[in-house]
C-alpha cells in the first residue's frame, strides 16, 4: 500500500493552507467582534449625547433590559435594580397610568408605540419621557418585541407649560385691556359730549354779546370777544377731533393731505399774544402739503412754537425757524439713525435760553421739568404729547440744545 511520507511537501502545504484558512477565519471573527464593539460604543455615546436611553422587553416576559444609559438616565448604577413591567407601572405618573396600559396593549398586538408620559426616578423627581418603540420580528414576520428609545422632555415640557401660563395671562389681559379701552372710548364719549355743551353755551352768549352789544363795547373789547369766540371754535373742533380718534383702531383712517403752512399759520394766530409780548420773529421755509392726522399735527407745532416762546432770552429778540426737507434713513440726523426709507424732517429751532444737552431725552418724559413752576409756567406734558404723536405717525423726535444758544427740536416720520 502506498504512502505519502510524513514529511512530504504535499502534506505540509495541505496543513500550511489549513492553518492560513483557521488564522484568516479568527482574524474576521475578531474583526466583526471589533467592529460590533466599536459600534455599540458610539450607540451608547449618541444615546449619552442626545439624552437618551434605550430599552427591550420580549413578550411572554415581564422583565424589560436596560441599557447602561438607561439606569443613569433614572438615577441608578447599571445593575443596581431589576427592571420589569410592574416596576415601570409603579414609577409612573398615576394619572398617565392608562397612556402606558395603552401603549403596552398596542404593543402586544403588534403595532409600534409612541407616547408621552411620566415618571418618577430615583431621587422622586417628575421627569417628562418621550417614548418611541418599534417591533421586534423574527424570521417568520412575527412580533416577539419592543426595541425602544427614551428621550427626557422635561426643559421642553416645562416651558410648554411656562409658555401655556404666558399666553393665558396675555390672554387675561388682554381682556382687561379691551374692557378697559372699551370704558375709556365710552368715558371720553361721554365726556367730550358734555364739554361741549358749556362751549356751546360760551360761543353762543359771547357771539350775541358780539353782535348785540357791540355798540357798548370798545374796540379792544370787541377783539377779546373774537378771540374768545375763536379759541372756543378751536376747542369744539379739538373735542370732535378727539372723539374721531378715539373711536379708530390706529388713527390711520384719519390721515388725509394737511398743508402744513396753513397749518402753522393756525398756530401763530392761537400764539399772538405771547409773540406780541416777546417780540418774537418767525423765518420759515416753504412747507409742503402732507398726510397726517391734522389736529395733532396742529397740536404739535403749538407745543413746540409755545415752547420756544415760553423760554425765550429776556435780553435777546427771539427768532423762531421752521424748516422742512425730506431725508433718506440714515442719513439725515446727526444725533441718531433712522430705518432705511424715506422720510419727511420738519425742524422748529430757536435762539431762546437754551438747555443741557445731557437732557435731551428726559424732556419728552411726562412731567418732566428742566426748570422750577415760579420760573416758567406749564405743565410738563406739552414735549410727552409731542413724542406720542409722533409715535402715532411711526415716527420719531429728538431734541439738542445749548444753554444760552437755543434749542432745536426735529420731528421724522415715514414719507410712506
Amino acid at each position: 500500500m502506498n504512502r505519502i511520507p510524513p514529511n512530504s511537501p504535499l502534506i505540509i502545504d495541505s496543513v500550511e493552507s489549513s492553518l492560513r484558512t483557521v488564522v484568516s477565519i479568527d482574524r474576521d471573527d475578531r474583526s466583526i467582534r471589533d467592529r460590533l464593539l466599536l459600534r455599540e460604543a458610539q450607540f451608547s455615546q449618541a444615546q449619552r449625547m442626545a439624552g437618551m436611553a434605550s430599552w427591550e422587553w420580549y413578550f411572554g416576559d415581564t422583565t424589560i433590559l436596560w441599557s447602561p444609559e438607561m439606569y443613569s438616565f433614572w438615577g441608578y448604577e447599571p445593575g443596581e435594580i431589576d427592571v420589569d413591567l410592574d416596576s415601570v407601572a409603579q414609577s409612573t405618573h398615576l394619572d398617565d397610568l392608562p397612556i402606558l396600559q395603552h401603549a403596552i396593549s398596542k404593543a402586544l398586538s403588534g403595532e409600534d408605540v409612541e407616547m408621552e408620559y411620566r415618571r418618577f426616578d430615583k431621587a422622586g423627581g417628575e421627569i417628562f419621557i418621550h417614548s418611541v418603540g418599534k417591533i421586534i420580528r423574527n424570521e417568520r414576520a412575527e412580533a416577539i418585541g419592543v426595541f425602544g428609545i427614551d428621550m427626557n422632555v422635561t426643559k421642553y415640557k416645562q416651558q410648554e407649560m411656562n409658555l401655556a401660563t404666558l399666553n393665558r395671562q396675555l390672554e387675561e389681559k388682554n381682556r382687561e385691556l379691551e374692557m378697559r379701552n372699551s370704558a375709556l372710548k365710552s368715558f371720553s364719549y361721554v365726556a367730550s359730549h358734555d364739554l361741549q355743551e358749556p362751549l356751546r353755551k360760551i360761543y353762543t352768549f359771547n357771539s350775541l354779546i358780539l353782535e348785540l352789544e357791540a355798540d357798548q363795547l370798545s374796540d379792544q373789547g370787541q377783539d377779546y370777544f373774537r378771540r374768545s369766540i375763536a379759541a372756543t371754535e378751536r376747542m369744539q373742533r379739538l373735542i370732535k377731533d378727539l372723539i374721531a380718534y378715539s373711536q379708530t383702531e390706529t388713527g390711520n383712517e384719519l390721515r388725509q393731505p394737511v398743508d402744513l403752512e396753513v397749518l402753522f399759520n393756525q398756530v401763530k394766530d392761537e400764539h399772538q399774544d405771547a409773540i406780541i409780548s416777546t417780540g418774537a420773529t418767525f423765518d420759515v421755509a416753504p412747507l409742503p402739503t402732507v398726510p397726517v392726522i391734522e389736529f395733532m399735527f396742529r397740536q404739535l407745532m403749538h407745543n413746540l412754537v409755545g415752547n420756544a416762546l415760553k423760554y425765550a432770552q429776556p435780553d435777546r429778540p427771539l427768532i423762531i425757524r421752521l424748516t422742512y426737507e425730506e431725508i433718506v434713513g440714515e442719513t439725515g440726523i446727526d444725533s441718531f439713525s433712522i430705518p432705511s426709507g424715506r422720510y419727511h424732517k420738519l425742524t422748529v429751532a430757536d435762539n431762546g435760553i437754551g438747555f443741557d444737552t445731557a437732557y435731551s431725552r428726559k424732556i419728552f418724559e411726562l412731567f418732566q421739568r428742566l426748570h422750577g413752576r415760579n420760573e416758567y409756567s406749564g405743565t410738563g406734558i406739552g414735549l410727552a404729547i409731542c413724542q406720542r404723536i409722533m409715535e402715532s405717525h411711526k415716527g420719531t423726535i429728538i431734541a439738542d440744545g445749548h444753554p444760552g444758544k437755543g434749542a432745536t427740536f426735529t420731528a421724522c416720520w415715514p414719507v410712506n
